[in-house]
């Protein structure tokens, strides 16, 4: 299925939590650093021009993916989400009718988020051979009333981490800088919060994650 897509000039609106009556309380936390291994398996994704400015895309091992497509300001002109049963997603984007430039397709699947770039020049299409950023997502799991967050930041980036209880009142917020490889643990057995939401921030992402303490 060929997609064609319409511009749109859109501003890059950025979402942010309002979290109001912010009151930190003491959250009992066990800090490490160490080295780990992120979840395998993560989508094999490919990209190319089929001819003029039609591209294809094909990405493996991944059931559900967000696409995106955005201009060189930061706008988004396209986006989509894509799901398959098998693990294996095709798809055809003609961009005949976006106007000469730069562009970035995003991809966005359940462990990462990747960028290629594109180069729309008079009736051509052109992809770069390499990602042009790659970032992965955080890796959080609940167990015996501990939350396991690991980070890989393979560009360390400063790694902005925020937690929130139901009441979106904040009860930690730490920023490291220059790991590439985070992991914290925090023990929330004896809060009397039923949920917390974590928010990671790195490379230009932001990512939440809902923590369910009982």
């Amino acid at each position: 299925m060929c997609v064609t897509l319409q511009y749109r000039n859109l501003e890059n609106n950025i979402k942010n939590i309002d979290m109001k009556n912010v009151m930190k309380f003491g959250l009992a936390l066990v800090v490490f650093f160490t080295a780990f291994t992120m979840r395998a398996n993560d989508g094999n994704f490919s990209v190319s021009v089929k001819s003029g400015k039609v591209i294809s895309f094909a990405i493996n091992e991944a059931k559900n993916v967000h696409v995106s497509i955005f201009n060189t300001d930061g706008g988004e002109v396209f986006n989509e989400t894509l799901k398959s049963k098998d693990g294996k997603i095709t798809r055809t984007y003609d961009l005949t009718a976006l106007p000469a430039g730069t562009y970035f397709l995003e991809t966005e699947t359940a462990t990462k988020v990747s960028r290629h770039e594109i180069t729309i020049n008079g009736t051509t299409a052109t992809v770069a051979g390499t990602v042009v950023a790659e970032t992965y997502k955080p890796v959080v799991f609940t167990k015996d009333g501990i939350v396991t967050v690991s980070i890989l930041n393979n560009g360390k980036s400063p790694v902005e981490i925020k937690m929130y209880d139901d009441n979106n009142n904040e009860v930690y917020s730490e920023t490291v800088n220059g790991e590439q490889t985070l992991a914290k643990r925090f023990n929330i057995k004896s809060t009397t919060a039923k949920n917390f939401t974590l928010v990671t921030k790195y490379n230009n992402k932001t990512f939440v994650e809902a923590v369910a303490a009982r």
